[in-house]
């Protein structure tokens, strides 16, 4: 039973890093209306950072590492997805990935094997 449910945050973890990956890639590649995005402005570098921890997220994910997939929640969901979850667009559905992180990481963490203990 704890093997599955490991591997239900595995899975659960891999799909809401792929989806989070593809939504910053999308922001960063399709440009918004109005001026064009430069290297330099920060909306560029903080939608890569973002792919970054999406792609590292999928990767804790895949080998089971709850405390990689629990930091890059919080470095995501803090600072952009809890603001983006109350609004009426397409991306507050990253806020809803980055819970899904979060539920990926404790479901590992709760199904992980423990280590025996030595007498």
């Amino acid at each position: 039973m704890a093997k599955g449910i490991n591997w239900l945050g595995r899975l659960v973890g891999l799909v809401c890093s792929a989806a989070l990956a593809s939504a910053w890639a999308y922001v960063l590649w399709v440009p918004p209306e109005g001026p064009g995005l430069t290297l330099a402005n920060f909306n560029v570098v903080t939608a890569l950072m973002f792919v970054v921890l999406a792609v590292f997220a999928g990767i804790a994910a895949v080998h089971g590492h709850a405390l990689v997939i629990a930091l890059v929640f919080l470095a995501s969901f803090f600072p952009i997805g809890v603001s983006l979850l109350p609004r009426d667009h397409w991306l507050q559905w990253v806020g809803w990935l980055d819970l899904g992180l979060l539920a990926s990481a404790v479901l590992i963490w709760l199904s992980r094997p423990r280590a025996a203990a030595s007498a």
